[in-house]
């Protein structure tokens, strides 16, 4: 499974996001994929998702079919482990 991270530059509440997102792959839970919304492919990943907030975080298989999402919040820590198969 693999954690897709999408942030903007001026999004005050992505700064919590990312360390989050850092901390899960220092831990090595998960692989993270990170998505500036600011950029075309992270625009482009970004609609695939149907990603309108951000942060928002969307958990997904080996396939890259989402399993999960949290859109415009960063969840807790345990709260993406507790959706891991």
């Amino acid at each position: 499974m693999k954690l897709k991270l999408f942030t903007k530059n001026e999004c005050p509440n992505c700064p919590p996001a990312k360390t989050l997102a850092e901390e899960i792959e220092s831990e090595e839970q998960l692989e993270v994929e990170y998505f500036n919304v600011d950029e075309a492919e992270g625009l482009g990943e970004a609609q695939f998702y149907n990603i309108l907030a951000t942060p928002s975080l969307v958990l997904c298989d080996k396939q890259d079919n989402e399993v999960k999402s949290w859109r415009g919040e960063v969840p807790e820590k345990q709260a993406i482990y507790d959706n891991l198969e």
